[in-house]
């Protein structure tokens, strides 16, 4: 894991003594580690603008996106600008951006532009201009983008040349536009997307989603009849499979799981409330879930009922059977069908007054 104490940055392998990679106590926020967990990217400095990328041995630091080199794009990436939306690559050292303002405490702009960041290179490349981006999802094979550009949606590659055109229409509803949803499948060959219902939406109500699967060999979508349909601002998770997709019916306050292969979809947690989704596991059979009024997590499963963890909050699966949790100032690591393993406890309260996203894990399987 990674963390900051005292503006500083920290690593720590395993039950190995954390290692201090940094030392000039500007340091105050982590971002990701590379999936391969050599390379960590942290903020630094008063702006608090300035990304940096470190190796996880403490050598190659260095800054990757500041305030002047965004200037060297145009003169509207002034003082204002910020960093949003920071996405990395999978199988590389590189991450995705776009920029936003903040005009106010309370208002955010999003610029709707895209940048491409190598920490390798340290070479920093402009993919599209100002309004000419949109919402983007990286594919699992980290080769292409799929960039809902309000009303339609595109495929590019990882340099911004089009792949596909329009795969992917709606119609905007009035007077609050709303977005579609993309969910990658694993093998990077197709998407599902949720696709908004409503053609009037305002504050108060609630969004309903058609689903559709996307064939990028073909280029074609077929909807997916779902009934009740997905519901929500966050409406749905897809299993990496693409096969199936847990979401809620907000109306009544349910929570439902769909097969997408046969188009059909039956109630999991019939009883009235509100459900945090998290995610499924990497081979599709098994999914977090929360009752956000109690923080409540349950482990489901396509063809088993629910299975209480206990209070916490998920952090993220580590494997196909093991998952990371927090609770009580203690970190866990939760298996399928095996007993919870405590594996960070905090000895003061301040270690855990930051949001679990502070701590910033990666798991590499033991070599046989």
């Amino acid at each position: 894991m990674a963390y900051i104490i005292d503006g500083n940055l920290y690593f720590q392998d395993g039950s190995n003594p954390p290692l201090q990679l940094t030392h000039g106590g500007e340091d105050w926020r982590l971002v990701f580690f590379s999936d391969d967990g050599e390379k960590i990217f942290f903020f630094r400095g008063l702006t608090g603008q300035d990304l940096y990328s470190i190796n996880a041995d403490g050598s190659e630091e260095k800054a990757l996106i500041t305030d002047n080199l965004l200037l060297t794009f145009g003169s509207e990436y002034g003082e204002s600008t910020t960093l949003c939306d920071l996405v990395p690559v999978p199988h590389t050292h590189r991450l995705l951006f776009r920029t936003c303002s903040h005009p106010d405490v309370n208002t955010t702009i999003f610029h709707f532009d895209l940048f491409l960041a190598d920490s390798d290179t340290h070479q920093v490349k402009n993919l599209f201009l100002r309004e000419q981006g949109g919402t983007f999802y990286v594919s699992p094979d980290g080769s292409m983008l799929a960039i809902d550009r309000v009303n339609y949606i595109d495929i590019v590659g990882i340099d911004g040349k089009i792949i596909h055109s329009r795969l992917a229409t709606y119609t905007l509803s009035e007077p609050i536009p709303l977005a579609s949803h993309v969910y990658w499948i694993s093998d990077s060959r197709g998407l599902i997307v949720a696709l908004p219902i409503n053609m009037y939406h305002e504050t108060g109500l609630i969004p309903k989603y058609a689903i559709w699967r996307y064939s990028l060999d073909t280029g074609k979508g077929v909807q997916i009849s779902l009934d009740p349909p997905p519901m929500g601002h966050d409406p749905a998770r897809v299993s990496p499979d693409g096969n199936r997709i847990i979401y809620n019916d907000y109306e009544e306050g349910s929570f439902y799981v769909g097969d997408l292969s046969e188009g059909r979809a039956q109630l999991y947690e019939p009883s009235p409330g509100a459900y945090a989704f998290s995610d499924w596991n990497s081979d599709s059979t098994h999914f977090i879930y929360e009752i956000a009024a109690g923080r409540d997590l349950y482990l489901g499963s396509f063809n088993s009922p629910p299975v209480r963890i206990g209070r916490g909050h998920f952090i993220g699966w580590l494997d196909t059977n093991r998952y990371l949790y927090s609770t009580d100032k203690t970190f866990v690591i939760g298996e399928i069908g095996g007993q919870p393993m405590p594996i960070l406890v905090g000895t003061t309260q301040s270690l855990f007054s930051y949001d679990p996203e502070s701590f910033i894990f990666i798991y590499q399987p033991l070599s046989k």
